[in-house]
């Protein structure tokens, strides 16, 4: 029994759920019911062969007594405590740990279905404080799936209600920081569409999360995260802040290169940031991108080599900014 990967997960799942559960100040009846559910769902993803008209039923009922549990069964301010462990579940059914079979009803009934109501369900407010506590239970994980929207969903949670908009300086630098520790812990970077939100979440205040941003790397030492840190540390305006947007255009503008030869769309950039950054901190920027010439193929360490495709991007855009330059 020791060995039960839905068991390990269950008592890890629920021991970050007490702790969750009082950081929100859930009730105690609320937060049976709701494990009640969980349970549940947690039995059937076990039991679940991969018979279709098995996973369909499965599914029904397992929507239904959702329904009914937020329905009458508890109070609504509980709702904000459940959405985070909708999103945890749902990047569990992702990956691999539980079991190898993809569970595709219940990852539908998770992903298409309930995750995607409550994020955008404003009537589910957040505080920041409580926003911080829902990243605290979400930052540490068996893997990451990129199948589950895991990353995407947390930040559009803040989106959608603006929570760093109340927040305090600390508060936010703290939250994001548990959101980096999400990416960082991913095994392989397929983009960097969740770090280029974050980037656009920086203000002129954020001045310990600027410093944090530049010393940021991931656990698997991916090329394409070597070149946004080297990009961070370049001195390339006396002001703090000023250096900080230029490279937040740099980054996102070096990510666009696709083709074999430069689309319009990234000439026209090309001719907007010449003017506005310069000819020199363009080409500045592109020779300490190509030194990661390197970086285009990651290799694992069981000797699996994926390309990687954000290098590759950046890569290809220091050399046409050279060519031109």
């Amino acid at each position: 029994m020791t060995n039960n990967p839905y068991l390990t997960f269950k008592n890890d799942e629920l021991a970050k759920s007490r702790i969750l559960a009082k950081e929100l100040n859930i009730s105690e009846n609320d937060f049976i019911t709701i494990q009640n559910w969980f349970d549940l769902l947690l039995l059937k993803h076990e039991e679940s062969s991969s018979d279709r008209e098995e996973q369909l039923k499965t599914e029904k009922e397992l929507e239904t007594k959702f329904s009914e549990l937020i329905s009458s069964e508890i109070e609504r301010k509980s709702y904000k405590y459940i959405l985070p462990k909708l999103l945890h579940y749902n990047n569990a059914f992702n990956d691999a740990f539980l079991r190898s079979l993809y569970v595709a009803r219940l990852g539908a009934l998770l992903r298409d279905n309930l995750i995607p109501k409550f994020v955008n369900d404003k009537m589910i407010v957040y505080l920041p404080e409580d926003f911080l506590q829902v990243t605290v239970y979400l930052r540490d994980n068996y893997f990451v799936s990129p199948n589950s929207n895991f990353l995407e969903d947390i930040l559009k949670i803040e989106h959608v209600r603006g929570i760093f908009k109340q927040a305090t300086a600390k508060i936010k630098f703290e939250t994001l920081k548990n959101i980096l520790h999400i990416i960082y812990q991913k095994t392989f970077h397929h983009d960097i569409v969740c770090f280029k939100k974050i980037l656009k979440l920086v203000s002129e205040t954020d001045t310990g999360l600027i410093d944090y941003l530049k010393k940021f790397q991931v656990e698997n030492k991916q090329g394409c995260y070597k070149i946004i840190n080297d990009i961070l540390n370049l001195e390339l305006e006396n002001d703090n802040w000023d250096d900080f947007q230029i490279k937040v255009q740099l980054i996102n503008f070096f990510d666009t290169a696709r083709g074999a030869n430069p689309a319009s769309s990234w000439n026209k950039k090309f001719k907007e940031l010449s003017a506005t950054v310069g000819n020199n901190k363009l080409l500045q920027t592109a020779n300490a991108v190509i030194e990661n010439e390197n970086c285009k193929i990651y290799e694992f360490d069981y000797g699996a080599q994926w390309s990687d495709d954000t290098a590759k991007r950046f890569l290809k855009s220091a050399q046409w900014i050279k060519d031109i330059l």
